[in-house]
């Protein structure tokens, strides 16, 4: 029997969610704190709207992220002086530290998940998933 697409894709997302989310815990992270930080770290100044979008999350949740991180001292929040309306996410050694851990996880997991596959196959894997989510969201990987 073959097995569709969306049952592969759905099955194979959540086998990976289940390795990551027991470390993630270890890591005293949350679902969706890692993407943000992740995000924060390589964009200073940015705003909330910015971290929502390229997250593909609603500002609501990054707001709710962002609160999470701050009270686990992995982030601070200043007022902007430049502008008063936003703010200055700052990752804090220990949200760094956190999110170096999460990237050796995530590339353990990601050597564990492409055993067997050649260089070639692991670019046409990535190939095709950038291209269902251009069909999906509308927009480019960044």
């Amino acid at each position: 029997m073959q097995i569709p697409l969306y049952i592969l894709l759905f099955k194979t997302f959540h086998a990976q969610r289940k390795k990551n989310r027991a470390q993630m815990y270890e890591m005293n992270l949350a679902p969706g704190q890692p993407k943000v930080l992740r995000y924060i770290s390589t964009n200073d100044d940015c705003k909330l709207k910015d971290i929502a979008e390229a997250c593909d999350v609603e500002p609501a949740t990054v707001s709710k992220i962002l609160n999470g991180l701050e009270e686990k001292n992995m982030l601070t929040r200043q007022i902007n002086p430049h502008n008063k309306r936003a703010y200055q996410l700052r990752i804090t050694p220990l949200g760094q530290e956190a999110l170096k851990k999460w990237d050796i996880h995530c590339r353990e997991v990601e050597a564990i998940s492409l055993q067997g596959f050649s260089a070639q196959e692991k670019e046409q894997f990535k190939d095709y998933l950038s291209r269902m989510y251009m069909n999906l969201a509308g927009k480019e990987l960044e």
